[in-house]
């Protein structure tokens, strides 16, 4: 096992490769499906206006 595996986690189970439904690496957004329309995302694009 790699040496930072949790010591303590309580009642849970470390999420591994071997107890998940998935094989091969879990995505670290969860179950978001990527890519997302750009509607859906909080982003506003910025503007300068350049002073001259």
């Amino acid at each position: 096992m790699d040496n930072g595996w949790p010591t303590e986690i309580g009642d849970e189970h470390a999420v591994t490769e071997l107890v998940s439904h998935l094989a091969g690496a879990l995505s670290p957004y969860g179950d978001t499906q990527l890519p997302q329309p750009a509607e859906d995302l909080p982003f506003i694009q910025s503007h300068t206006v350049v002073n001259r």
